[in-house]
């Protein structure tokens, strides 16, 4: 379905007899706005005359209308708002008044909720009442009280949540009741859980859940600052997390090694491990190397191992006091840099793996991006070969 640029007033056609000329689309499970506010300076009529509360409120109710009425089976409701370019106050007033009916837009049962640069406000809340969401996805989530609502109230149905950019804090909002403050909100049947940049620090003194909120979690990603500092939320997924990538600082690990939380073996099912150090310019090359070896240990089933900012100290002879999983297919190491000796003994150790993406640090006169001179070349597939071959 084509993406319409629209603004609700009496001089844009209504666009709702364009939905109903698509006749029945049963199909359609996923419905995306892209809400572009800009201004065209004096091609836009003055929105004191033109623009109707009212009229923009019929519009919004027409389309909705349709939308329903052609797309009855539609359950994922996605929304981005762009500002182009800096409007007048009356044309931000007329924004601000389209956006605050969006809400009309997701339709009533929605089971999938995405907004991007949305605020969230009383009236999307409160249409979404009876949704009984299983995913939702926020580009940028603070905690606030209202995010927080919208989230918590589909705790029982939620199986995915998606935070692009957020804080510690605000995720340790997330599982703490607003009512009850000591008490923990529980996502039940939550299956994935991914907040891709969680800036600023922790509060060492806060509140922290005394229980794991997330029971049945299989998927857990945190880049930045981990929130759940106490080790029972990582302890009780054990048993049934696949896929690890989160940031660890010296005082996170501390506290899991002290719960022997990172044990050898102790998340048997996990198929992918991604860890690195969140401070990784300040750790120090035995701390870096510790977490090597913890890495190897816990992905003894793992198919994929990302290993980032790892700095080793002594790489050749650590390669060789350690065992890669059998089941490696997939070794990725980022910003760890290696020259090229370092680079074969590792892939000599995993000779299984299928797929490598190793940093090369050797940059001589005329090789360029860290590969080794052309002559060197022969010299080091040889070298490889003859190690493949012994093992």
């Amino acid at each position: 379905m084509s993406n319409f640029n629209q603004v609700w007033d009496s001089h844009t056609p209504n666009l709702a007899s364009v939905v109903r000329d698509c006749q029945q689309l049963p199909s359609v499970r996923a419905i995306a706005y892209y809400i572009v506010l800009y201004n065209i300076g004096h091609a836009m009529p003055d929105p004191d005359q033109s623009c109707s509360a009212l009229l923009i409120d019929k519009n919004v109710d027409a389309f909705a209308t349709a939308i329903c009425e052609t797309m009855p089976r539609f359950s994922q409701a996605v929304i981005y708002s762009q500002l182009v370019y800096v409007l007048s106050p009356p044309m931000q007033q007329v924004a601000e008044n389209v956006i605050g009916l969006l809400s009309k837009l997701i339709g009533t049962q929605p089971t999938r909720l995405s907004l991007a640069h949305v605020e969230i406000t009383n009236r999307l809340t409160s249409i979404t009442a009876a949704a009984s969401l299983q995913s939702i996805a926020l580009s940028t989530f603070q905690g606030q009280e209202l995010e927080t609502a919208l989230v918590q109230r589909n705790a029982s149905t939620l199986e995915r949540i998606w935070i692009e950019s957020t804080t510690p804090l605000a995720l340790v909002a997330l599982v703490r009741l607003s009512s009850q403050p000591l008490e923990v909100c529980t996502y039940s049947r939550l299956l994935h859980f991914v907040a891709q940049w969680s800036h600023g620090q922790r509060d060492p003194d806060g509140w922290q859940p005394p229980v794991n909120p997330f029971p049945r979690l299989k998927t857990l990603t945190c880049r930045g600052f981990f929130p759940y500092t106490l080790p029972v939320v990582l302890a009780e997924c054990q048993t049934h997390l696949c896929h690890l990538d989160i940031e660890l600082d010296a005082v996170f690990l501390a506290a899991l090694d002290q719960a022997n939380v990172l044990a050898k073996g102790a998340f048997a099912k996990l198929s992918y491990l991604s860890l690195s150090w969140l401070n990784h310019a300040h750790a120090r090359p035995y701390n870096r190397n510790s977490l090597f070896y913890k890495s190897l240990d816990l992905c003894q089933n793992t198919h994929t191992l990302c290993l980032r900012w790892m700095k080793l100290a002594n790489i050749t002879q650590l390669v060789a006091k350690v065992q890669f999983p059998q089941m490696l297919h997939n070794l990725d190491m980022p910003f760890t840099m290696l020259n090229i000796d370092q680079a074969i003994a590792i892939l000599c150790a995993c000779p299984q793996a299928l797929k490598a993406n190793l940093s090369l640090a050797d940059i001589g006169a005329g090789s360029g991006k860290g590969m080794p001179a052309p002559g060197l070349l022969i010299k080091y597939q040889n070298k490889y070969t003859g190690c493949a071959a012994r093992t």
